[in-house]
C-alpha cells in the first residue's frame, strides 16, 4: 500500500470504499487499497476460525490456545491502525512525525501478529499440555526485541523513501547526515547501522550457539538461523545499493518476517525444552 501510494485509494473513508461496499471507480490505486481491506477482511474470517479451532482442540491455559487468542486480539489491532491511518489521512505523501508514531505501531502489530500464529503453530507441534516455557534465560527473552527495533527503523527507512528517493547513493548518504534534512530522512540511516549491528550480533550468537551445543537438532536449527540473519543483512545492502525497487521492498520486508518468526520458533522450543 505504502510502496504504491494507495493508502488514499479509497478517499477518507472506512470499512466502506468511497463510501461504497464495492466501488465504482477506474483508478488504479482504488482497486488496489480496495483489494487489500478484502483480503483483511477474509483474513480476519480464517483468523476468528482458528480461533475457535484452538479453543475446541486445546484445553484452557495451553500455549496454543493463548497465542490463538493473541492472533485474534492483533488481527482486530492491525485492522484499527489500518482504518487510523486511512481516517486520519496518514497516507500517501503526509510526512508529519505522528505517521512516523503510527507506522512503528503498525510494524510492532505486524510483528505481533505474525509471532503469535507462528507460536500457535510451534505449541501446536507439542503432544503433551503446554502451559509456560521452562527454561528462563534472559538472553533468550532479549532476542525478539533486536528484530523488532530492526523493523521500526526498517518501517520509517522505507517510508522515507518512499516520500523522498533519491537515485544518487552518496548524496543520499549525505541527506541522511544534514541537519537540514526532513526528520525522516534523517531517521533512515538508523536501519542499515542497527541490521548490520543487531542483526550481525544474533547471527554470530546462532553460529557460536552451533558450535557448542551438543544437540544435532540445535546445531542444525542455530545454523539455519544464523545463515538466514545472514541472507536477510546481505539482501538488504543490495536493496540499498540498487535504489530499492518495488520487488526487492517486498522481498526485504518478506525475509524480516520469515527472520522474525523463525526466531521466535526457536526461542520457544528451546526455552519448553523441546529442541533436544
Amino acid at each position: 500500500m505504502r510502496i504504491s501510494h494507495s493508502g488514499d485509494g479509497c478517499g477518507d473513508t472506512w470499512p466502506l470504499c468511497h463510501g461504497q461496499l464495492i466501488p465504482e471507480a477506474e483508478r488504479g490505486k482504488t482497486w488496489v487499497e480496495y483489494g487489500h481491506r478484502l483480503m483483511s477482511g477474509i483474513y480476519g474470517l480464517v483468523v476468528i476460525y482458528f480461533w475457535w479451532v484452538a479453543r475446541k482442540l486445546y484445553p484452557q491455559g495451553h500455549y496454543a490456545r493463548k497465542a490463538a487468542v493473541a492472533t485474534l486480539i492483533f488481527t482486530i489491532s492491525e485492522a484499527l491502525l489500518g482504518a487510523k491511518l486511512v481516517l486520519f489521512g496518514l497516507v500517501t505523501t503526509n510526512d508529519t512525525p505522528y505517521r512516523a508514531f503510527i507506522m512503528a505501531l503498525h510494524q510492532i502489530n505486524s510483528f505481533l501478529l505474525t509471532g503469535s500464529v507462528a507460536l500457535t503453530y510451534a505449541a501446536a507441534l507439542i503432544t503433551e499440555d503446554l502451559r509456560v516455557p521452562t527454561t528462563q534465560d534472559r538472553r533468550y527473552r532479549l532476542m525478539p526485541w533486536v528484530i523488532v527495533i530492526i523493523g521500526i527503523t526498517g518501517a520509517w527507512a522505507s517510508l522515507s523513501n518512499s516520500l523522498f528517493p533519491t537515485d544518487n547513493l552518496f548524496q543520499g548518504l549525505l541527506d541522511d547526515f544534514s541537519s537540514e534534512s526532513h526528520f525522516l530522512v534523517r531517521l533512515r540511516g538508523f536501519h542499515p547501522v542497527l541490521a548490520l549491528l543487531g542483526g550481525g550480533s544474533l547471527a554470530l550468537f546462532f553460529w557460536l550457539k552451533a558450535q557448542t551445543t551438543e544437540s544435532l537438532l540445535v546445531q542444525k536449527r542455530s545454523v539455519q538461523m544464523s545463515l538466514l540473519l545472514i541472507a536477510g543483512i546481505l539482501f538488504g545492502i543490495a536493496t540499498l545499493l540498487l535504489h530499492a525497487p518495488v520487488w526487492m521492498k517486498i522481498v526485504h520486508l518478506a525475509l524480516a518476517h520469515t527472520i522474525w518468526v523463525v526466531l521466535l520458533q526457536w526461542v520457544f522450543f528451546i526455552r519448553s525444552n523441546k529442541l533436544t
